[in-house]
């Protein structure tokens, strides 16, 4: 018997086990939680702001007060068809993903004063061939980067770089295919801001727009996550986790996509580098049975290692659970993959998985976070707050819960191998300031906003000072911190909605503030 089918007739075997054992609900009590030293608690509280549009699955960034906001998905008219897409019909191209659901606007939305000013992408196509001609040369080709949901999204410094997302393979009449997108853009925030504004004069044509697509056709993928390591010349790309999802079929990524790009008169160059992946070939099929980085939809967050070589600290990211496990019952994973991508662990490899890591089914899917650094006890600790994933398992065809609770996870990132613990914050309802995790539920697909005069975390290397994501404890002041706000995102009225609709769940527009509280 080959290796092939030996392996397939295992994981057959696996799947039907499972499939015969109904999971028991996790239990808050468990051997990987502890108490903490921790000297805040998290505080989301509920903010008056009204005037901010209904979205999810968005492309985001910011400019001093002002958010950029654009593609995803939205409630159209009076309609709740944003929400949760339709988990029970095959029909993506019409009945789960409706063609009005997808956001055709460009939003400004201004925190300070509460404000929003838009234009449509039918304005964005006339401004762009009448003042921007060159930019709408390669633009024209790109439109889909305005029009999609889910994609992945980074902004360093001013700009803002988009990657995939999913939607219809005919803007124009969408309906009957979707596909999810190979595509990469750079887009200059301020210019895009200005043009919004219909301030021109702020506009550099110059640093407006670039795109490009990888050759290989590798970065592809909706529901991962996009992030950075280094700075300038140095500055390099992780396409994380997702999938390729095309109508029916679907191919997880499998692996993190290291890739550098060059802005060359509004066209990047992208190269990719070696996949960091747990299998021999990420891009075969075989490899979603086989690999721990089938993931999509969970948090990815940016994170921190000390490196055994150099004895440093170095930039990395970390995976804690993700949809789905292999098989027909929507599980999510609940361990956690740590990558390390300038050094490698005891095994060789660049990253390390957690395997006796737990989140025991709680905040599995994508949701606000946040991470902050103690260098006093070289511990992060990593906050995810709502979403999907209420400490349950649902029955087969379901996902987890819709819920208001928050986990906060912490990493010695010093000791090796890194491994984490974590728990639940009480209140049970963090949103709703409630002892018990009831509807509506809010966080899934939604953006925390980190204030910008948040100490962040530096590292001094010989060519360069590198400004992490990461939150610098040792610079907080003796006092209450504003971490930001969170917003958008879905609102589910149901702990399993399965659809969207007033009674089901629809795109959100409210906003949060969210606080380290000192004890």
């Amino acid at each position: 018997m080959n290796t092939y089918l030996t392996k397939s007739l295992l994981f057959l075997l696996t799947v039907m086990f499972t499939l015969s054992c109904k999971p028991k609900p996790a239990e808050k009590g468990n051997n990987n939680q502890k108490s903490s030293d921790f000297p805040y608690t998290l505080s989301v509280e509920v903010t008056e702001k009204k005037n901010a549009p209904s979205l999810q699955s968005f492309v985001h960034g910011v400019h001093g007060n002002d958010w950029l906001l654009f593609a995803g998905r939205t409630n159209s008219g009076s309609t709740d068809d944003g929400g949760l897409h339709s988990i029970n019909k095959g029909n993506y191209a019409n009945t789960s993903f409706l063609p009005p659901s997808f956001n055709e606007d460009i939003f400004v939305y201004n925190i300070d004063e509460d404000k929003t000013i838009k234009i449509s992408l039918a304005t964005l196509d006339s401004v762009l061939k009448a003042k921007y001609p060159k930019n709408y040369s390669v633009y024209k080709d790109y439109k889909a980067v305005f029009k999609n949901s889910n994609a992945l999204v980074k902004q360093h410094g001013e700009y803002l770089y988009v990657l995939g997302g999913y939607g219809p393979v005919d803007l124009v009449n969408p309906g009957k295919q979707y596909e999810t997108y190979k595509q990469v853009a750079k887009i200059h925030v301020p210019s895009l801001i200005n043009i919004v504004k219909k301030k021109y004069e702020g506009v550099n044509s110059e640093k407006l727009f670039a795109f490009g697509k990888d050759k290989d056709s590798l970065l592809v993928s909706t529901g991962g996550e996009l992030h950075t390591t280094g700075t300038g010349s140095s500055l390099k790309f992780y396409m994380a986790g997702g999938h390729n999802f095309n109508n029916a079929r679907q191919k997880y990524v499998d692996a993190v996509y290291p890739f550098t790009l060059i802005d060359s008169s509004h066209t990047l160059k992208i190269s990719v580098n070696t996949a960091i992946t747990d299998v021999i070939d990420p891009r075969q099929t075989i490899a979603d049975n086989l690999s721990k980085f089938r993931r999509r939809d969970g948090p990815i967050t940016p994170t921190l290692y000390k490196s055994p070589v150099k004895d440093q600290i170095e930039q990395g990211l970390a995976f804690y659970t993700g949809v789905f496990k292999p098989g027909n019952d929507l599980q999510a994973w609940n361990d956690a993959v740590y990558v390390h991508p300038n050094f490698a662990n005891d095994e060789g490899r660049l990253f390390t998985i957690d395997k006796a890591y737990n989140q025991n089914n709680y905040n599995v899917y994508s949701c606000p976070s946040f991470v902050t650094y103690d260098s006093k006890t070289d511990i992060s600790h990593t906050f995810l707050i709502g979403g999907i994933g209420d400490g349950n398992f649902a029955d087969s065809g379901n996902l987890s819960g819709f819920t208001n609770t928050a986990v906060h996870i912490e990493t010695n990132i010093g000791e090796r191998p890194f491994r984490s613990t974590h728990q639940l914050i009480q209140p049970d309802d963090l949103f709703n300031q409630k002892d018990k995790n009831e509807p509506p539920f809010y966080g899934a697909e939604a953006i925390l906003f980190v204030n910008d005069n948040v100490p962040l975390y530096a590292i001094a290397t010989d060519k360069a000072t590198i400004t992490t994501e990461i939150l610098d404890m040792a610079s907080f002041e003796d006092t209450n911190i504003e971490v930001g706000y969170i917003f958008g995102g879905i609102e589910a009225f149901k702990s399993n909605p399965g659809t969207y609709g007033k009674t089901n769940s629809r795109a959100s527009n409210k906003i949060w503030k969210v606080v380290l509280k000192k004890k």
